[in-house]
């Protein structure tokens, strides 16, 4: 499975609607060809959305295009505003408002799949998705995050002074929410991107060996939901083991500002993202 990672994948049935790393349930056949798809999902759950309204959204959404062969990575991220037509419902909405109209959970993240895969045409069929409140301890984990801080960040909680630091789990989760500058989301979604190359530097860093990624997934499993069986997460873990964070090309659906009924959308530029899409897949 190590040597051969594309086995865990190939000719096999995808195993959708399930929170289960350990999952047997299966669904359509997997494509013949050593690149997936993986979505990442970061969902905005907040002591505050859980008393007041009780539901959560994918405010961090990311897909990486993964050669299994070549282990070539690249990362794609989309806006959490993204105007879009989420599969069911009429007219467009934002694209992280897919989770909660599925119901949340199995069904939530099998409407976000969809959602994603229409919008890009590609077939997205692998999420792994994080509460983003666990972030502290996932980073305290691994000793702490090397990042450039773009910025000064003194609002909404946030504590964070420019330049370089090692970002410890506080300090890290209030970097990849914090949106409070004239661009807003756009801005967050680009400190997100660096922030999962920094975690990945960081993996590497520590021990670069499959049975330390192991380790720390089963940490922290509890708290990680994937569609993903296990043959696969190991396949995935001996792939990014090898993979240099700094040749991971990053993307960002390019778009606009749109207010429509006093609501702030991104939207999307199809034809610059069709060009990006080529480059991507």
């Amino acid at each position: 499975m190590i040597n051969n990672p594309e086995t865990a994948f190939k000719n096999s049935e995808v195993p959708k609607n399930s929170t289960d790393a350990n999952t047997t349930k299966k669904d359509k056949p997997e494509f013949n060809n050593s690149k997936i798809y993986v979505v990442f999902l970061g969902l905005d759950i907040t002591d505050d959305r859980i008393k007041t309204i009780g539901n959560f959204r994918t405010d961090t959404i990311g897909i990486f295009s993964i050669d299994l062969k070549t282990k070539k990575v690249n990362l794609l991220s989309i806006p959490r505003d993204t105007y879009v037509q989420i599969p069911g419902r009429e007219g467009y909405d934002k694209i992280n408002a897919a989770y909660p109209y599925g119901g949340m959970g199995k069904s939530g993240y099998e409407l976000s799949l969809k959602t994603i895969s229409n919008f890009l045409g590609i077939d997205v069929n692998y999420y792994v998705s994080i509460d983003m409140q666990n972030i502290p301890q996932i980073v305290d984990a691994v000793g702490g995050i090397p990042i450039n801080v773009e910025e000064d960040m003194h609002t909404h909680g946030a504590n964070l002074n420019k330049g370089y630091q090692i970002l410890d789990g506080k300090k890290a989760e209030d970097y990849v929410r914090w949106r409070y500058d004239p661009m807003g989301d756009i801005n967050r979604v680009k400190r997100q991107q660096q922030f999962l190359l920094a975690f990945l530097k960081q993996l590497k860093a520590n021990k670069n060996d499959v049975s330390s990624y192991l380790k720390l997934y089963n940490a922290f499993k509890g708290e990680i939901y994937t569609n993903l069986n296990f043959n696969q997460i190991l396949a995935l873990m001996s792939v990014m083991k090898d993979v240099n964070a700094d040749d991971i090309k990053t993307y960002t659906v390019p778009g606009s500002f749109y207010n429509l009924n006093n609501i702030s959308y991104w939207k999307p530029d199809m034809e610059k993202l069709n060009e990006i899409i080529k480059e991507f897949k």
